[in-house]
């Protein structure tokens, strides 16, 4: 959690979100931003959505298309998806 960021009282405290709780309990003065961890990255393996690109093929949607939003929704290399499912077929 950091406090009163490029200001001269800046403050930056870490910790569980229950220690940090407690120490803004009684209120804290100034501008607060929480920072959070991200995720760790996941390699997606483009084999594990051949499916989901083929009822978006059937549905009507470009084989092209289909690969592409796939790939962005679960982070799969838009050209490896695109061969697994040509592979597929």
């Amino acid at each position: 959690m950091c406090r009163e960021l490029t200001k001269t009282y800046e403050e930056v405290r870490r910790g569980a979100l229950g220690e940090l709780a407690d120490w803004a309990a009684d209120g804290v003065r100034g501008e607060i931003t929480v920072v959070l961890e991200g995720a760790a990255a996941v390699a997606a393996n483009p084999e594990d959505h051949v499916a989901a690109v083929l009822r978006r093929v059937d549905a009507g949607e470009r084989l092209k298309d289909a690969c592409a939003a796939v790939a962005a929704e679960t982070g799969a290399s838009k050209r490896e998806l695109y061969e697994a499912v040509l592979a597929a077929r």
